[in-house]
């Protein structure tokens, strides 16, 4: 959690639940995307960024797509319950190359994810665009300028003016 007091901003980050490939993150850390969007009030000064995909991609596309589409639910919940509250969905980016996964299945996570949200209010940082776009050594974890334009485009959502 983090607080920014002069302008009343306050961040939360949560871990999504398994799977999870990561052995830092301690297990009472983890939590259901769908839980956490149930328990969400939301309005005009809630904004929800979901990051899905690079986790999933050493798994079956069927267990991604059954997590999805518990998401898929709850984001609508969320956004029927209040409309004003913004929803943004990174997709996942380039450079994933392992014998366990390929930029080829992050594509096709990133199609599911598109399509499981078709006809939401929702808007898509599509950084695998960005990183597939340039001319950077392939690298699951973006350059930095890759991440600063991520966050820019984030921002040109929730802070239009």
């Amino acid at each position: 959690m983090a607080v920014e007091t002069t302008r009343g901003t306050v961040l939360h980050w949560r871990a999504h639940s398994w799977p999870l490939r990561s052995r830092l993150t301690p297990v009472a850390s983890l939590h259901s995307v769908a839980r956490e969007l149930h328990g969400l009030a939301g309005g005009p000064y809630t904004v929800v960024v979901l990051g899905m995909g690079a986790h999933f991609t050493t798994f079956p596309p069927s267990i991604f797509a059954r997590r999805l589409a518990g998401i898929q639910a709850a984001v609508k919940a969320l956004l029927d319950r209040e409309p004003s509250t913004q929803v943004v969905i990174k997709l996942a980016n380039t450079g994933y190359k392992s014998v366990y996964g390929s930029d080829w299945l992050t594509l096709q996570m990133n199609r599911f994810l598109r399509a499981a949200f078709v006809g939401l209010r929702v808007a898509f940082v599509d950084a695998w665009e960005m990183t597939s776009s340039l001319a950077v050594p392939d690298d699951i974890h973006p350059r930095k300028f890759i991440v600063r334009n991520e966050v820019e485009l984030f921002l040109s959502f929730i802070c239009p003016t």
